[in-house]
């Protein structure tokens, strides 16, 4: 009694609380009985459970048994007996344990306590037949304990094939120390010995092998889990990995197709694990495919093999709570606070109070308004329309755009808003359209009518595009994947639409004409949004602002916005942050201002585009 309740107090001081899953793992730590750990080669865990308890009421309720029956027995067989009984009960009832249950920690005195009292039912029914006494009400009180012991089975998650072990166990020795000349004599317990030891070597490690194998699973998810984290992994070296981790499946596939025999409890979870193997092998091939061609598509296959895993779970003997804490996430308090909200748009990606609208969008907004994390955007219809990440309100990471009728229209990945890498647009029928790079400079590598014949080959090529009744719309020339010299745009009659002249990829002059006769001329200035009355203007406004400020700070905000076709003026961001006071000031101050005309294609065409503004708050100067 005096151990079990100093190993309680240690298991209470090195664990630090009696919550799970915290107090059951750290009783696994400290010597639980436990079959794939036991049965593989931490033998002693079938003496060192005796001495742990799953709670205070637990532990309250084995040492009353303990000293009820226990200082009976020590009484009757002396002390020396009384440990070898306690423990071979003990013993016992681990085997038991081990054998019936299924990935169950066990702790506790209670088997040895049930083969103390098996063990007393025996001697005292010996000594009723030698005395005469009736031995009805002996029974009747055993009874009454198992009754009474099974009620508390249910409240404390009892242990019964350990419990009956350990009774079995009781009444076994209790029936061989008849033989024996006197009830203190050691003699039958050394072959009692014997055979629980051949019983524990003869025991099925069926657990063991499966719990390394679930053991494999995890260790193969941690890697990948660390590979993600790790800062300045080229794509090599993720495609090397992830062929890596395919044999890595392999061999764990294969520890679990060597399970010899598995009881049918197992083999609805064997059916999971081994579809989510299935799974991650081809997840894996995904990863590899969308590297090796750099092709962002891939990602809604690996979006697809995730969602199906999770009908993998949960397990029904669900593993991960019986292995070491990992690491600590990252504390998630610093972060600023999101709240997910739903916000609806125009054609021209306007914000709208609701429906009717033609997209909305779901995600997270920080206090700022910002977007975080992942976002997606719909149709009105609820057909997704975009996949995508923001970090501080700007587009970062991988996004995909699709058609309204489900197709792709591009694929590629921003660095907080700018274009980086490969980029893939597409057809209306979903072939594939154009293969441009934007590091180090813009290079459009490959580009192919919507029948699939090439039209640029590695940044060389004429390209002309058709309109449905066969008339060319569009003719241009590409060298060093770059727009160069003079492209035609056709109206579907055949007309001339406009004469555009590029040098290096850049838009020098072009003029073009409308059906009605009206003509434009224009170059590359009006493809960014500009102030209605000029940048003169608009600078001697913010001037007049400025100067009626007395900033206690100085310096520049920076500030980055859209202008829309209707010349709404939105998305704001801040490029260059003097405080917060100051950033809403900017923002304000060009909200209120002169309106802006938007950007145009053709010279006419009006469209949402981009532009900045910078102000000096200590010299009242604008850029």
């Amino acid at each position: 009694m005096a151990v079990n309740l100093v190993v309680f107090g240690v298991c209470w001081h090195s664990i630090g609380t009696f919550e799970d899953p915290q107090w059951t793992k750290g009783l696994l730590y400290n010597g639980a009985e436990f079959a794939p750990l036991t049965l593989h080669n931490e033998w002693y865990r079938i003496f060192t459970h005796l001495f742990l308890h799953g709670s205070v009421i637990h532990l309250a309720f084995n040492m009353y048994a303990l000293f009820s029956v226990g200082s009976n027995v020590e009484r009757i067989v002396g002390p020396l007996k009384f440990l070898w009984i306690y423990f071979l009960c003990g013993i016992t009832a681990s085997l038991a344990s081990l054998y019936f249950n299924l990935f169950s920690v066990g702790v506790g005195a209670s088997g040895a306590i049930f083969g103390l009292f098996g063990f007393m039912l025996v001697v005292q029914l010996a000594e009723s037949k030698k005395t005469d006494q009736p031995i009805a009400p002996l029974l009747f009180n055993f009874l009454l304990f198992l009754v009474i012991n099974f009620l508390f089975a249910k409240l404390l998650n009892a242990d019964t094939a350990a419990h009956m072990g350990g009774l079995a166990g009781g009444l076994v020795l209790g029936t061989l120390t008849l033989f024996n000349t006197s009830y203190k004599q050691i003699k039958g317990e050394y072959l009692f010995l014997v055979l629980i030891i051949c019983g524990f070597v003869l025991l099925p490690r069926y657990q063991v092998t499966y719990f390394h194998f679930f053991q494999s699973v995890l260790a193969i998810e941690d890697s990948t889990q660390m590979l993600f984290k790790k800062q300045g992994v080229t794509d090599a070296e993720y495609v090397k990995h992830f062929k890596r981790y395919n044999s890595y499946w392999d061999s764990t596939r294969t520890l679990l197709d060597d399970q010899s025999y598995l009881p049918e409890e197992l083999h609805q979870d064997t059916l999971r694990l081994k579809r989510y193997i299935n799974l991650r092998k081809q997840e894996n091939v995904f990863r590899i495919q969308l590297i090796e061609k750099e092709s962002y598509r891939y990602l809604d296959s690996i979006e697809l093999s995730q969602q199906q895993m999770q009908s993998c779970f949960p397990l029904d003997y669900p593993l991960t709570q019986l292995l070491p804490v990992r690491e600590p996430e990252e504390d998630t308090t610093k972060r600023p606070s999101l709240h997910a909200v739903k916000i609806w748009y125009n054609n021209e990606w306007e914000e709208v109070p609701g429906p009717p609208a033609a997209f909305y969008r779901l995600g997270q907004q920080d206090s700022l308004g910002r977007w975080q994390g992942a976002v997606r955007d719909f149709y009105n219809s609820g057909q997704i329309q975009m996949k995508g990440g923001y970090k501080d309100g700007r587009r970062n990471g991988v996004f995909l755009y699709y058609s309204d009728h489900n197709t792709y229209e591009s694929a590629g990945r921003y660095n907080m808003e700018i274009p980086i890498g490969k980029w893939e647009t597409f057809h209306s029928n979903g072939k594939i359209k154009s293969e441009a790079y934007f590091e180090p400079e813009y290079f459009m590598k490959n580009m192919w009518d919507s029948t699939g014949q090439p039209l640029v080959q590695n940044g060389e090529g004429v390209v002309r595009f058709y309109y449905g009744n066969g008339i060319v719309s569009e003719r241009g020339e590409y060298r060093n994947g770059k727009k160069e010299g003079v492209w035609l745009g056709y109206h579907s009659n055949g007309q001339i639409y406009y004469e555009e002249f590029y040098s290096l990829g850049q838009l020098v002059r072009g003029r073009s004409s409308v059906l009605n006769g009206e003509r434009f001329v224009y170059d590359a200035s009006s493809l960014f949004p500009i102030p209605e009355k000029g940048y003169v203007h608009f600078n001697n406004y913010l001037k007049e602002q400025l100067a009626k400020l007395n900033p206690v700070t100085h310096g520049i905000v920076k500030v980055w916005f859209r202008v829309t076709p209707n010349r709404v003026l939105t998305d704001f961001q801040i490029d260059k942050s003097l405080n917060v006071q100051a950033d809403s000031l900017a923002i304000e101050l060009i909200k209120s201002g002169p309106p802006w005309l938007p950007a145009r294609d053709h010279g006419h065409l009006m469209r949402s585009g981009w532009t900045t503004v910078t102000m000096e708050f200590n010299t009242n100067r604008t850029k």
